[in-house]
């Protein structure tokens, strides 16, 4: 069975099973296939990871053959993020985690943008305080269909799919650096690990942190000055306005 998709995403796609059918005008892009095998270290319970399982496909780089220029212009990538129900052990599926660079001379790192397409997704992000080099603030946000999220500078993130649907969901990056996901593979993981305990979602420390910050649970939010309300898809928000998203490639623009 196929799933539409266009509505939310303003562009001709469907979702049949894990894997993107493209309408007509639509780039078509080969997926990037995460593995849990690959992923081993940064589950709850490394030992019960299926090596074989797939996790999640990623489509990066989106979009119509009429603005293919347009985010080449701006420096930017429209990706798709595909995750199915699982848990491994008692553990939600999630992406591996990871931070990004900064740009030469600055300080700050790239932000990113996420808006949820299909499902329910909690994104956990984690402020890494550039001076002392440790975890110093964690942020679970939990988001539905239509809703934003902006992962400022110096936050490493994790999405996490804690329904029994499909999670799809998309981003708005720049297009000029690869993601570091090497300090949460040393630390086994986000400093929270959800799992999932008589049917309960519940959140363990992982212990592998010195410090433990306190959990704050928030709600998605609008940030209008940043192109981000719900009602707006996200590759519209781009199309109509694409200076508005000049803080992606310029951390210094981005608000904290």
């Amino acid at each position: 069975m196929q799933i539409d998709l266009s509505v939310n995403t303003a562009l001709p796609l469907a979702l049949e099973g894990t894997e993107l059918r493209f309408g007509a005008d639509v780039v078509p892009v080969t997926p990037v296939v995460y593995s849990a095998g690959e992923m081993r270290e940064v589950f709850y319970s490394p030992a019960e990871v299926d090596s074989k399982q797939q996790l999640y496909f990623s489509y990066n780089g989106l979009s119509l053959e009429k603005d293919r220029e347009l985010f080449e212009r701006h420096g930017l990538r429209y990706n798709l993020l595909i995750m199915p129900p699982a848990l491994i052990g008692p553990e939600y599926v999630k992406t591996a985690g990871h931070y990004n660079p900064a740009p030469p001379e600055t300080a700050e790192t790239y932000p990113e943008v996420y808006e949820v397409v299909q499902g329910q997704a909690h994104f956990l992000l984690q402020y890494l305080d550039p001076e002392i080099g440790s975890v110093e603030e964690v942020i679970l946000f939990e988001a539905a269909q239509g809703d934003k999220v902006l992962i400022p500078p110096d936050f490493g993130h994790v999405v996490i799919n804690p329904a029994n649907e499909t999670l799809v969901v998309s981003n708005l990056v720049a297009d000029s650096f690869a993601p570091l996901c090497e300090p949460f593979i040393k630390s086994g993981g986000a400093v929270y690990y959800e799992v999932r305990v008589q049917g309960v979602s519940t959140f363990i420390a992982n212990p592998n942190y010195d410090y433990i910050p306190q959990l704050q649970r928030r709600l998605a939010r609008q940030y209008r000055d940043l192109g981000l309300v719900k009602g707006v898809t996200l590759y519209e928000a781009f199309i109509k306005d694409p200076d508005v998203f000049h803080y992606l490639t310029h951390p210094n623009l981005c608000p904290q």
